[in-house]
């Protein structure tokens, strides 16, 4: 199926597959969907890298995703006019399947400029605007032939995310307990689309993209209601019953705890102690990555083997993320530091050590990590690993849109709180990462030093943002100098 919806890692059968890591993470290979999260270039680098080409007009003819971003900053009205004299040019002469492509790459512009020009600006585009619904209009949701011509697709997912955005903000039901955002589409799809076949895909893909990159607490019940909607027979619904039957079977292979209770949903802490354990050992505290929006506590690559493998007790923290519980970053903070003070709280039937906990994450979860090192109290902390960490979020325009009038900068930015009595902190960072700049890093790590802190930087030449899963000589590096970190702080 051609689509610019990137495919479910778990479903579309990556190059190289999920590995099981010592340290009860998996670590995958390809890639990840559409969120708010990244800066313009990088959403616009993973467009170019992992999208089929546009329709060859669309194309030719400035409707793309990089030329709606080119006109983000415009006012509504500016980019109206833009956007309407592309569109008369692509569509001039083109009939059939190729003027339903260029009305479906119109759409699809509106919609997405609404989204990125609150982003980027902070300015709110009505979601009466009258220029986006008579575009949207004009495209037909319930078009099962469309369904597998790429600028179809391409409109379908981004109204589908804009339309489930509206109907979170305005559903009261939808602002309490788990997948938010994916019965949020749920909603929108059972009153908005009436053919089967395509309620059918668009439910059946937004179930196997939210299970391989948030986990399956509550899908089940998702998956009765997908095919109750849909009359998926049980031979559609075998494969989504299955990738959720692999995800539970392999947490009946550790111990869970619940750290905490928010809106009636427990959240967990998987804990992974060495084979060997005895007395109190060294622990690390792990924060998934995943853009602030999603992400599973089994995402982790290369630290918690290496962690495992040098005696700690590994604790894998799942938090809220925003597709799960549409709640922002601040949750998501708040809950790593509950994480810390439960594991510090409950050390002795943990078998761990409450003066050796380290905590250590991946992308928007090394920011986490920074964070809490940064603020917890002297000697709650005796190190941190930030991988590929994005220690600057208020630079992110999502970020800051998010947290903007709840917290004041500084809250969450944690060179702002460096001390000398801050834990000794390893920073393994490729230099040239597209998601969280190196130069963040580099400059955030020459702070620590001058407050004092022990702090080191692994720099990776060439290496980019998701380097574990993609340069098996940078991940070889990286493990090598966590595991003599590891070792001096045990």
């Amino acid at each position: 199926m051609n689509t610019c919806l990137i495919p479910s890692k778990r479903f579309r059968r990556p190059s190289s597959s999920p590995s099981t890591l010592p340290g009860g993470g998996r670590q995958f290979a390809g890639g990840f969907p559409y969120d708010g999260r990244m800066r313009i270039f990088a959403v616009l680098a993973v467009t170019a890298a992992l999208c089929v080409p546009v329709a060859a007009a669309a194309q030719a003819l400035g409707l793309t995703v990089k030329d709606m971003v080119a006109l983000v900053n415009e006012p509504p009205v500016s980019f109206e006019r833009a956007w309407e004299e592309r569109f008369d040019a692509a569509a001039k002469g083109v009939q059939g399947d190729a003027q339903a492509e260029v009305r479906a790459a119109r759409a699809r512009g509106y919609i997405d400029y609404a989204f990125f020009h609150w982003r980027e600006t902070g300015e709110t585009v009505p979601e009466t605007w009258e220029a986006r619904r008579r575009a949207e209009a004009a495209v037909d949701v319930n078009d099962v032939k469309a369904l597998d011509r790429p600028e179809h697709r391409a409109f379908l997912d981004s109204w589908l995310r804009a339309e489930a955005r509206a109907r979170l903000a305005a559903d009261a039901a939808l602002k309490t307990g788990d997948n938010r955002w994916l019965r949020a589409r749920f909603a929108v799809v059972e009153a908005r689309v009436q053919a089967p076949i395509v309620r059918r895909r668009l439910l059946h893909d937004a179930l196997a993209a939210h299970i391989d990159d948030n986990g399956v607490r509550g899908v089940p019940e998702l998956i009765d209601r997908y095919a109750a909607a849909t009359g998926a027979t049980p031979v559609e619904t075998e494969p989504l019953r299955k990738a959720v039957a692999d995800v539970v079977a392999e947490t009946e292979r550790h111990r869970i705890e619940t750290y905490k209770t928010v809106d009636g949903v427990a959240l967990e802490a998987h804990l992974f102690a060495p084979p060997d354990a005895a007395g109190a050992r060294p622990a690390l505290v792990w924060f998934h990555g995943g853009s602030w929006s999603e992400g599973s506590w089994a995402h982790c690559p290369t630290v918690c083997g290496a962690a495992r493998g040098r005696g700690y007790v590994v604790v894998q923290i799942e938090y809220r993320t925003d597709e799960r519980f549409a709640s922002g970053p601040l949750a998501i903070i708040a809950d790593a530091r509950d994480a810390v003070t439960w594991v510090r709280g409950h050390a002795a039937e943990l078998s761990v050590d409450p003066a050796r906990v380290m905590v250590g994450g991946f992308s928007s979860g090394g920011s986490v990590a920074a964070l809490v090192a940064t603020t917890s109290a002297p000697g709650d902390l005796r190190g941190a690993v930030l991988m590929s960490a994005c220690v600057a979020p208020r630079e992110d325009a999502w970020f800051r849109r998010m947290t903007e009038t709840r917290v004041r900068d500084a809250e969450v930015t944690p060179a702002a709180h460096l001390g000398a009595t801050d834990p000794a902190t390893l920073a393994v960072h490729g230099d040239a990462d597209e998601m969280c700049p190196y130069a963040e890093t580099a400059a955030f790590v020459k702070a620590a030093k001058d407050a004092g802190v022990d702090a080191q930087l692994l720099t990776l030449a060439g290496a980019t943002h998701f380097f574990p899963f993609r340069s098996p000589e940078s991940r070889a590096r990286a493990a090598e100098a966590i595991e003599q970190f590891l070792d001096r702080r045990r």
